[in-house]
């Protein structure tokens, strides 16, 4: 898939422009607040639709103006004609999303057409933050590479919201559940080992894509032996107990809880996973450049993933890699240029200084004015 190119109206500093952004590898050059970042945000818009720098429509309008449109134009792996996503927002009507002129009824829809991967400078909470994003990450990227997770995650979030308003409507404790919570109780245990059978596969697969750049790209800067991992914390369950057993421990020590605190203290959405470098938890040993350095491997790893089973997608580097060392740089950059997907690589800074020892192929420059963001 190549993104051919991006038209944005009234979006954050962009008033009405296209860029053409038919190649394989986009530099996008600029001073703080001439609108690189915005440029790449509105990508990740068309796929996810929503921002990674804010949770509000509102905040992407142009100041003084009530709506904005973003249409990107790409070219699909196995097509001839390029298809086009149409994203629009107002304050009247919402949102409105069309894929070749048709509306979009689900994001499923959308993105099992138009793959995005982003990475910016605040996913080192992947590593260091809390375990809301590190599963906020785990069930986008999952989607992303099988839009039928949907279904399963969206069956989840149902089951959870209904056992937890049971709980706010006032479940009291007594001295044994009745058998209808045992019921919703049964149906959210299954429902978060679903969950967290498809967290684990997916982990492992990432570990494994992970540990191949690792290998093939850095081996020789890199530490013998140098090996990432996950691991995964589920909360309260463990894989190789029966719901019988789990239900003796429940009603024991949990019931309780869960009457006084109205909502469910089990299950998918409590979980975590570590990232493991070098054997110890990343978040406290690896250094900052490690970090962001395991961060870049992880999303790589993910467009490798789609690339491999022949739906390749687009990576977004925002100024992610301005204060890796040259080393870095040049073995990122000759990684990222050997795989097989699109990349929007954004920097102030002059990019023949960025990149002067590394042939790129295929590269298109995009210079932004020094507007406001």
């Amino acid at each position: 898939m190549i993104i051919q190119s991006i038209s944005l109206r009234q979006f954050r500093c962009f008033q009405d422009q296209e860029f053409d952004t038919d190649s394989r590898i986009v530099i996008v050059e600029g001073h703080n607040g001439s609108g690189k970042s915005s440029l790449l945000e509105a990508i990740h818009y068309a796929c996810y639709l929503r921002s990674f720098r804010t949770h509000l429509n509102r905040d992407l309008m142009q100041i003084g103006q009530d709506f904005f449109y973003i249409n990107v134009a790409y070219q699909p792996a196995d097509a001839s004609i390029p298809d086009h996503i149409q994203v629009g927002f107002s304050n009247q009507e919402g949102k409105v999303v069309k894929l070749n002129q048709q509306p979009v009824q689900s994001y499923k829809e959308l993105i099992e057409q138009f793959r995005v991967v982003t990475l910016a400078a605040d996913d080192l909470e992947l590593i260091n933050g809390a375990p809301e994003l590190r599963r906020d990450f785990l069930n986008y990227a999952m989607a992303l590479k099988d839009p039928a997770v949907l279904a399963v995650l969206k069956e989840y979030r149902h089951i959870l919201e209904q056992r937890n308003t049971l709980l706010h409507q006032g479940m009291r404790h007594t001295a044994q559940p009745t058998d209808e919570w045992r019921v919703w109780t049964e149906q959210l245990w299954q429902a978060a080992h679903r969950v967290q059978l498809l967290r684990r596969v997916y982990l492992q697969e990432l570990e494994n894509a992970v540990n191949t750049l690792l290998r093939d790209y850095f081996t020789d800067t890199a530490p013998e032996g140098m090996s990432v991992s996950f691991l995964y914390q589920a909360k309260g369950l463990h894989d190789e107990e029966t719901f019988e057993h789990f239900w003796q421990h429940y009603t024991v020590k949990q019931f309780a809880q869960e009457c006084d605190w109205k909502r469910s203290l089990f299950g998918a959405h409590l979980d975590d996973f570590q990232v493991i470098f070098q054997h110890k938890k990343a978040r406290i040993f690896a250094s900052r450049g490690q970090q962001k350095l395991l961060v870049l491997l992880i999303k790589m790893a993910q467009l490798q993933q789609l690339s491999e089973q022949g739906e390749p997608g687009v990576l977004l580097l925002d100024d992610f890699m301005t204060d890796f060392d040259h080393n870095n740089v040049t073995r990122c950059i000759t990684a990222l240029k050997n795989l097989k997907y699109q990349l929007f690589l954004s920097t102030p800074i002059n990019p023949e200084a960025f990149l002067q020892s590394i042939d790129l192929p295929e590269l298109r420059h995009i210079k932004l004015g020094k507007d406001s963001e």
